[in-house]
């Protein structure tokens, strides 16, 4: 539960990083102060996610942040440049939250964060499936970090005997982050199957149980599948880029 703990809450944290500057006034005569710079890239964040990134909406973002267009572009230079800032936020919050919330502490922290005020989260997490929906330029980069960070958290959790060993903690982390992003990209049919509204707190509060289950006890009562898909590719398993940290003959199953 720790690994799960640590991906939802970098998902959930985000939005925490931009949620103070979003009540600030507009600066009087046009100020192009970082209030602003926050404000616009705020409201550029929740229109991406909203609408996507092929439609156009410098005019739209500006109304948003109540600045005008030409203050955008004397603060980012172009609708790439603040596209580019979005990502870079976006990017930066994930690094930098990745570690500190991998704790049962920490996830504890975000549950409660995100059960009393699950919309100021919206924007970060839709933003986010949008450019890998989409498969934005960005999206190679937020893929690489989540994956990346995945891993290091989960090494980290082997080597003090949190997470069992596993064969290979490079494809696990592979695995895990993508299963994160799938949550994210596929929210409606998600939702659809459960009987849930459109709702992202519903989604994620029904499935952080399930996910906590599978994440700290397995599916299987045994490790009889797992030892014939390690027969199966015995021989044929391509060679890992990383050393692994311990080794995998401890099973998956509780």
């Amino acid at each position: 539960m720790i690994h799960v703990g640590g991906l939802m809450g970098r998902l959930m944290q985000w939005a925490l990083l931009a949620g103070g500057d979003a009540g600030n006034p507009p600066p009087a005569g046009g100020q192009r102060d970082d209030g602003a710079k926050v404000r616009v890239r705020d409201a550029a964040v929740a229109h991406f996610a909203s609408v996507g990134f092929s439609r156009p909406g410098l005019d739209e973002i500006a109304r948003a942040a109540a600045v005008t267009a030409d203050d955008v572009v004397a603060l980012f230079g172009s609708e790439e440049g603040l596209r580019q800032a979005c990502d870079e936020y976006v990017l930066q919050a994930l690094v930098g939250w990745a570690h500190e919330k991998a704790t049962l502490e920490g996830m504890r922290q975000v549950m409660m964060s995100y059960q009393a005020n699950p919309g100021s989260y919206q924007a970060q997490i839709s933003y986010l499936g949008r450019a890998v929906a989409e498969n934005t330029p960005a999206a190679a980069r937020l893929v690489d970090v989540l994956v990346d960070e995945s891993e290091s958290i989960i090494r980290d959790n082997i080597r003090d005997g949190t997470m069992r060993p596993s064969d290979d903690p490079r494809a696990l982390a592979v695995l895990i982050a993508t299963t994160m992003l799938g949550l994210v990209t596929m929210a409606p049919h998600i939702e659809r199957a459960l009987g849930l509204p459109a709702s992202q707190q519903q989604m994620l509060l029904r499935l952080a149980l399930p996910a906590g289950e599978i994440y700290t006890h397995g599916l299987y009562t045994n490790d009889a599948y797992l030892t014939l898909v390690r027969d199966a590719l015995a021989g044929s398993h391509p060679p890992q880029q990383q050393g692994n940290t311990g080794s995998g003959s401890e099973g998956t199953g509780s």
